[in-house]
């Protein structure tokens, strides 16, 4: 670790002063030989070892340059990955702060810069801030606030958790009239869709969707949006963001929402497939719309996305890998575990959480790899470490063989989950006198090699486009 992070594993120490060399002195000859007449003046010595020396030097130069390689290397990698913070070289310091929620939807990475969303006195507004500085690249209004009369207006904008590139897209809820028996005012709940380009906050079109919307996500530059219709059946569309225009529709052969059976439709976007829940549970290719999977009316069908496959879990019946065309490829005894990052360093493996315990199978034929005990659930996956946290704990296993390499227990429920730089835990501790604080422990050794002050009330702590994000209720803060 010491080639990759000599930062971060300097400590303060005292040491005794060198002996000062004096200028001109002589060599001391080796032990038993004769002094050289000519020690004064040892050029043929000089001569002899030249060589040696220029050849130390190469060998040097040469290690210096392959580890300084690596070490870009291994920060473009790390870097690349969404979900982990870019290598930090020492303890991060708070660098700025802003305004901010911690709703979903109002924090997130696009065209490089960090893209804020809040609440103004006029209007909801999104300003793209440089990550280093804070300094704002732009701001644009998105909707007016609600005014008095009519319900609370809410935006979003979805985000996954890589930089979102050019486009941004942000969602709002149209308010209705409150306490209105009129006619005229008992029109279908709206949603606008709002593209924003991240470059310079310009709008790039907008549309409308009309009635009772029971999930909205987005793929790639389009929006996934499920509408419950007049029989409660839930029609899904994938649209264009930027006009609308309808990529695929289908609308379900089941009514999906039923309020004396207690029944509520849900749509849950999950790539490689799109999730419907309801009065049965619906698999969906994100692609074309297609349906892959069906489950049984009630049956509580679980999903979990799997890169280019996925995976399904019920009480009865049991767990299932499947292709993207829904077929199955073997059965599993849980769900894969949905990572908050995963830098494909365990490229055959698939992690399974079986509640009381860790599993890995191989991707391709589902045959066993390691199995071991953990109450603990899967948080990310970085250089073949898992990280993983419960309750008041977090630690590090070796995703290969399955061994717990350290676990720490911190005392106090864990307010938020433990993120990476990929060389470092990020996770969640205390100062003595119980403030919280960030602490950068060694993903291989459990070593804690510093601790890090966080405001009080602090919420989550986040990995946003590689940019290390504190919040609390009402701030954003980023360090670096």
């Amino acid at each position: 670790m010491a080639d990759r992070r000599t930062g971060a594993r300097m400590q303060l120490v005292e040491v005794d002063d060198a002996p000062s060399v004096t200028t001109g002195a002589q060599p001391t000859p080796p032990h038993g030989a004769a002094p050289d007449a000519r020690a004064g003046r040892p050029r043929g010595t000089l001569r002899r070892w030249w060589p040696l020396a220029a050849l130390a030097v190469l060998v040097l130069t040469g290690a210096t340059v392959v580890v300084s390689a690596r070490n870009g290397a291994f920060v473009a990698r790390v870097a690349a990955v969404p979900g982990l913070v870019r290598p930090l070289d020492a303890a991060p310091e708070p660098l700025w702060q802003t305004r901010a929620s911690i709703a979903p939807g109002t924090v997130l990475a696009a065209d490089g810069g960090l893209v804020v969303l809040v609440e103004g006195a006029e209007a909801w507004t999104v300003t793209s801030h440089d990550p280093a500085s804070g300094a704002p690249r732009w701001t644009a209004d998105v909707a007016p606030v609600s005014r008095s009369g009519f319900e609370s207006t809410d935006v979003i904008c979805p985000a996954s958790r890589a930089d979102l590139g050019s486009l941004l897209v942000c969602l709002v809820r149209e308010p209705q009239v409150l306490y209105s028996g009129d006619v005229s005012n008992q029109e279908p709940p709206r949603l606008a869709v709002v593209p924003l380009s991240a470059r310079d906050g310009a709008r790039l079109g907008g549309w409308e969707v009309r009635g009772d919307v029971v999930g909205i996500d987005r793929v790639g530059d389009d929006i996934v949006v499920g509408t419950l219709d007049d029989d409660r059946h839930l029609l899904v569309q994938r649209r264009d963001a930027r006009t609308g225009d309808v990529v695929w529709s289908m609308v379900t052969p089941e009514v999906m929402e039923a309020p004396e059976q207690i029944v509520t439709a849900s749509l849950h976007v999950r790539p490689p497939v799109v999730v419907l829940h309801g009065g049965q549970t619906l698999v969906l290719d994100v692609r074309d719309g297609r349906t892959l999977v069906t489950g049984a009316r009630f049956g509580a069908l679980q999903v979990s996305a799997l890169g280019e496959r996925f995976a399904t879990w019920a009480p009865s019946g049991g767990g299932h890998v499947h292709a993207i065309d829904g077929s199955e490829l073997y059965p599993v005894e849980g769900l894969p575990a949905e990572l908050t990052a995963d830098d494909g360093s365990l490229p055959d493996g698939v992690i399974i959480d079986e509640g009381s315990q860790l599993t890995a199978v191989h991707e391709a034929t589902g045959a066993p790899l390691w199995r071991t005990q953990s109450s603990l659930d899967p948080r990310l996956l970085v250089s073949r470490r898992l990280v993983a946290s419960g309750a008041s704990t977090y630690g590090v296993i070796d995703a290969t063989d399955g061994t717990e390499l350290w676990e720490i227990d911190t005392g106090t429920a864990l307010p938020w989950y433990p993120t990476s730089d990929g060389t470092l835990v990020l996770g969640p501790g205390s100062s003595p006198g119980g403030g919280p604080e960030l602490w950068g422990r060694g993903l291989q050794d459990g070593v804690r090699y510093w601790s890090v002050a966080l405001p009080e009330g602090v919420r989550r702590v986040d990995a946003v486009g590689g940019v290390l994000v504190v919040r609390t209720e009402k701030e954003l803060v980023v360090y670096g």
